[in-house]
């Protein structure tokens, strides 16, 4: 029998082992659900669940594969929420393969609207897309601003991708009539302990290259805005969305209010880390990372929404979340060379 909210909820979460995806892992178990992890590591690993494996049930799988979603359900299902958090992370390892990106994207969307269709009852879904999925615009972007084509290529592919994601599975859930519409996560900018810098994203690059003694990389005048979430917060608002009594559908923008230039950014990584500033060194993106990498210049949520459905109230302030990140990735530093060599 198909288990109730009102019983023991059962949930799905691919990209489990994820940055974003580990934080909500733990979140469900603490509230007491039952949860299956699926995710193929390629973007995490099994160390974010040490404390949390055998409680929830790790599947080692590459949800875009056929019959991926299919093989899943039947066995481990049936699930009440399937939070489809699994993704390419990092615009480095988009540009590294735009189209490769792409196709991933699609074909696990494919999977999952699939296997929903030999379903006796479809379970909710919630998916990921992303703050890039918005035009360029100097205002805060709400759900109703406007959107990328789903045909944009090189570093938008991603965006174009996770577009065309939200598209097909609004089709498939009007056409197929499912209980709930789907709802989709229009995420920004979310930092926290143990991001990977390896991504191309910009608090742990700045993190790294300041423990390291190297230069930290600001991309041209440094004026860019960005707007900081910290990953406890957006996983608990993904966790209270998924066991929450309201059901929200359609884009949900999600993030933090912790605005900042990249410049401010990487001036107060450099000071919290005891740096001169002379370590801050200008760079031109399309030379150090890819001649197809394109800048976004202004990225600030407007989160009304979430704030009428009692998410996005976050207490930390830009310092405290630099700290945090600094103080992981020295220990881990240290925890490195401690190891001893395999």
């Amino acid at each position: 029998m198909q288990s109730s909210l009102t019983s023991t909820p059962a949930l799905l979460v691919t990209g489990g082992s994820g940055l974003v995806g580990s934080r909500v892992t733990r979140g469900l178990l603490e509230r007491g659900a039952r949860v299956v992890v699926a995710d193929d590591l390629s973007a995490g690993g099994p160390d974010r669940l040490t404390t949390i494996e055998e409680a929830a049930c790790l599947r080692r799988v590459d949800v875009s594969a056929p019959g991926a979603f299919s093989d899943l359900l039947q066995r481990e299902g049936p699930f009440d929420t399937i939070i489809h958090l699994a993704a390419r992370v990092g615009v480095r390892r988009v540009l590294s393969d735009p189209e490769g990106c792409r196709r991933e994207h699609l074909d696990a969307c494919s999977g999952l609207i699939g296997a929903l269709a030999a379903c006796d009852r479809v379970p909710r879904i919630i998916s990921a897309s992303t703050s890039e999925v918005y035009c360029e615009s100097s205002r805060p972007l709400n759900e109703k601003s406007p959107v990328r084509s789903t045909h944009g290529t090189g570093r938008w592919a991603y965006a174009a991708s996770k577009r065309a994601v939200e598209l097909a599975l609004d089709e498939a859930s009007s056409r197929d009539a499912w209980p709930v519409a789907p709802l989709h996560l229009r995420l920004f900018n979310v930092v926290g302990p143990d991001q990977d810098a390896g991504s191309g994203m910009v608090l742990p690059t700045f993190v790294r290259c300041a423990l390291m003694g190297e230069a930290l990389p600001v991309h041209g005048s440094g004026d860019q805005v960005r707007t900081l979430g910290h990953v406890r917060d957006v996983a608990g608002d993904i966790v209270r969305l998924a066991l929450g009594c309201e059901r929200p559908v359609g884009a949900l923008n999600l993030g933090g209010d912790l605005r900042c230039g990249v410049l401010e950014l990487a001036t107060r990584v450099a000071q919290l880390a005891g740096r001169d500033l002379s370590c801050l060194q200008h760079v031109d993106p399309t030379q150090t990372l890819d001649p197809r990498f394109e800048e976004v210049q202004h990225r600030v949520p407007d989160l009304t929404r979430a704030r009428a459905l009692g998410l996005a109230d976050h207490r930390r302030n830009l310092d405290e979340v630099i700290g945090e990140c600094l103080q992981w990735a020295e220990q881990e530093t240290l925890r490195t060379c401690a190891s001893p060599a395999s």
